[in-house]
């Protein structure tokens, strides 16, 4: 099973853009939202039984809206 059906991942906080859970380079996540293009931080990981804890992590920050946004005065 894919880790991003694995997990439920919410709307943007800031758009209610649609989002989805990306792998960077094969040792990290973030969520980024497809309208307005905030993102969280990318949570890394090391090894594969770090993977789906990552992801978790990174989800979490998501759905709580800890988000980066390039938005003029954020």
């Amino acid at each position: 099973m894919n880790i991003e059906e694995m997990l439920d991942i919410n709307d943007c906080p800031l758009c209610d853009g649609g989002a989805l859970l990306e792998e960077e380079c094969g040792c990290g996540y973030y969520v980024m939202c497809m309208e307005c293009g905030c993102h969280s931080v990318t949570i890394d990981f090391h090894s594969e039984d770090e993977r789906l804890e990552a992801a978790k992590k990174t989800v979490m920050l998501w759905n709580t809206g800890k988000v980066i946004s390039s938005s003029p005065g954020e």
